[in-house]
């Protein structure tokens, strides 16, 4: 956890807490601003302690720790978005998506992923650089190999749709790197994890990629992808 994200994240939790004593008081809400980002200062504290000494907690402790802040951090995107502090929101969800990639790192499971998604797809849409895309497609990707496993094709929509999200954008991702390797290995990321979705997913990229922006060989890939999931008659 890099002393440039802690940063950022003070300053937004600074700007928030601000902007939550000025439309208040909220005297019914306990998880407020302040006590929030005071327990993400603590995560992220100890996150930095262990990367300073190369430690490592044990999976369980990852795992507790990891949740702990993410939760928290969603409640913070709740707050700031609340409080129409988009640029506050989107810094906390950066930060969200910084501390899941720590969790990936230490070998934790990732069991809160709306924030998560929230910034990859923001970053996604800030950019059309290619090599952009392809770093964020492996941040995305090694989110998704650390996502609590119990999430993987869930029954409970809800709980589900985050989960549904993060493959669908890093699929889109891939799609426009126009990188033949990275779009191949997000469809079979999404056949082996969701396969009851594949073919509203290839319908919909085949119609994106008729668009002038993408070559020849993305249409080529994603018609294929669609015929394999379509019923022959």
């Amino acid at each position: 956890m890099n002393r440039t994200t802690r940063r950022a994240f003070d300053q937004a939790a600074g700007a928030l807490n601000t902007a939550f004593e000025q439309a208040g008081p909220f005297p019914d809400q306990e998880a407020t601003p302040p006590l929030l980002a005071e327990e993400v200062g603590k995560c992220l504290d100890l996150c930095q302690q262990l990367d300073a000494a190369g430690e490592t907690l044990p999976p369980e402790e990852t795992d507790e720790l990891g949740t702990h802040a993410l939760e928290c951090l969603s409640d913070l995107g709740l707050w700031a978005y609340q409080l129409k502090q988009d640029e506050v929101r989107a810094t906390i969800e950066n930060t969200a998506l910084d501390m899941a990639e720590w969790i990936a790192q230490y070998g934790g499971r990732i069991g809160v992923l709306e924030p998560v998604v929230n910034a990859i797809a923001r970053q996604a849409n800030a950019t059309q650089d290619p090599a952009a895309l392809a770093t964020l497609f492996d941040r995305a990707c090694s989110i998704i190999s650390c996502t609590a496993p119990e999430l993987d094709d869930a029954g409970d929509t809800a709980k589900l749709q985050p989960w549904l999200a993060l493959h669908f954008n890093t699929a889109i991702i891939a799609v426009r790197t126009q990188r033949p390797g990275l779009i191949n290995a997000a469809c079979d990321l999404l056949e082996n994890r969701l396969p009851r979705h594949c073919t509203a997913f290839y319908e919909e990229a085949l119609r994106e990629s008729a668009k002038p922006v993408y070559g020849d060989q993305v249409r080529a890939i994603m018609r294929e992808r669609l015929a394999k999931w379509t019923p022959r008659g």
